[in-house]
């Protein structure tokens, strides 16, 4: 039987439109420090994709679920999502998971 932890892992998918990526970007790079400095913040990347050039992906890793809301709920990611909507050529996808540990 296997188990799972309590950190979550979050995967938010982010998709430029053509020709906003450092628009984006030059809003996105100054926010990635601060959420590492977050009670409850494990680990968290910004990487873009090697296949498709306006694909950017946050990895994060929470130590629970609701220090993620705690982040999401943030007043500067509230208003960050706002700033970015005419920037990006599809919803942002935010997927949550939790790590399968052994038996």
């Amino acid at each position: 039987m296997s188990s799972q932890s309590n950190q979550v892992r979050v995967i938010v998918l982010i998709n430029a439109k053509e020709g906003k990526k450092q628009e984006l970007l030059d809003l996105l790079m100054p926010l990635v420090n601060p959420p590492r400095k977050r009670e409850g913040n494990v680990t968290y990347t910004f990487n873009k994709s090697i296949e498709d050039p306006n694909e950017l992906l946050f990895d994060e890793v929470w130590e629970s679920k609701e220090a993620y809301d705690k982040h999401y709920n943030n007043q500067e990611s509230v208003d960050l999502r706002t700033k970015i909507q005419d920037l990006v050529s599809k919803p942002i996808e935010f997927k949550l998971y939790n790590e399968i540990t052994g038996p």
